[in-house]
């Protein structure tokens, strides 16, 4: 009786799941890429970075148009003014939006041109890269282009009931609709391995087959 084959390695997706029970694709001789939860979780652990941000530039600004106003200071100080002064509206509205988005597009383009991750996705073994045919885990960090294209997408994706992550669970490679439209991936780090040590390994084989 011949014996039964064993399946082949191909470059199409496959499902692993790791010790929390959480089911990761991964592709052939890459790592897994992150899956909506574990994105979640990483954003959870963000948002108290996120709020000492969007505190220092609301005090910041406020404290512009303060300064900016000779008049302001004393009408914040009025009573019956707070209200007025505090709740920004016209064009002023506008800009202390985009001031906001600003600042937290800055810090998290910031992190992941640096390192890929953010101080949540470090706690949570996941980096950010760029989509390529490089083996998952050793492509280039996002490029500023892609940094800012995913933070000006993700926000209302992730707004819109969550649309972009309920996406990549029919993605065949699990990617969301933001790493699609800025041709980045995240993907799920080894917790015995850094990024760096990841590189450096890719570098030894490359020098090797050449």
């Amino acid at each position: 009786m011949p014996p039964t084959p064993l399946p082949s390695n191909s470059d199409s997706a496959e499902d692993s799941t790791d010790q929390n029970g959480t089911v990761e694709t991964t592709s052939n001789s890459g790592l897994p890429i992150a899956r909506p939860l574990r994105r979640i979780a990483a954003l959870v652990y963000d948002i108290f970075l996120l709020a000492a941000i969007s505190i220092a530039y609301a005090t910041i600004f406020f404290l512009i148009q303060v300064f900016a106003d000779g008049n302001a200071a004393t009408q914040v100080l009025t009573e019956g003014n707070e209200s007025t002064r505090l709740e920004y509206e016209g064009p002023l509205r506008y800009l202390f939006l985009f001031g906001w988005w600003l600042c937290l597009a800055l810090f998290y383009s910031q992190c992941w041109r640096r390192t890929g991750q953010t101080l949540g996705m470090k706690t949570w073994h996941i980096c950010l890269e760029q989509l390529d045919d490089s083996r998952p885990g050793t492509s280039p960090f996002a490029s500023w282009r892609q940094c800012w294209i995913r933070s000006l997408l993700a926000p209302p994706a992730l707004l819109c009931g969550g649309l972009s992550y309920c996406y990549c669970l029919f993605n065949r490679e699990g990617h969301c609709l933001h790493d699609i439209w800025s041709h980045t991936r995240v993907v799920v780090l080894p917790k015995e391995k850094t990024r760096k040590q990841l590189n450096k390994e890719a570098a030894e084989a490359r020098n090797k087959e050449s």
